[in-house]
């Protein structure tokens, strides 16, 4: 019974949970103010969701046509901003409608995040966010492997 002791083995031993954010592994952290913009991309659905931790900042986001300039519409100005909130499925919206009329169409995102992290984002059929991707471990909101 001495052994373990000699050698610390088992000695100021703990057990720990942790609680992590769905797609929260890695983000984008922006300590003052910075852009991120996207390759082309295609998408099917209709509204832009984001994961971001903008507590003490903003992320905006504008649509750009794959040569990169803003389509109308569509630009930083004309974008909800997340702010000052902490959200794993947030909805950003622009004045010029929704992204059907994009969906099928190569289009890059451009976010622009002030003291802030993102970490994911992804386009929905509807306004409940659902990505219709695979969720690895699920959860509680999940009873299967697919967020539909």
């Amino acid at each position: 019974a001495v052994g373990w002791r000699r050698n610390g083995m088992h000695f100021n031993g703990s057990i720990g949970v942790a609680t992590l954010r769905r797609d929260g592994f890695v983000g984008l952290v922006a300590d003052g103010e910075g852009t991120v913009t996207t390759r082309p991309l295609k998408f099917s659905g209709r509204k832009l969701f984001v994961n971001a931790e903008c507590r003490f900042g903003s992320l905006a986001a504008e649509v750009l046509d794959e040569s990169g300039e803003v389509l109308s519409g569509y630009g930083r100005a004309d974008c909800t901003a997340l702010e000052l909130r902490d959200e794993t499925k947030a909805e950003l919206a622009w004045r010029g409608g929704d992204l059907a009329s994009l969906a099928g169409r190569a289009v890059r995102f451009r976010f622009h995040l002030a003291c802030g992290t993102l970490y994911a984002f992804w386009v929905s059929r509807d306004s409940s966010g659902h990505s219709g991707g695979y969720v690895a471990a699920g959860g509680p909101d999940y009873p299967g492997l697919r967020d539909l």
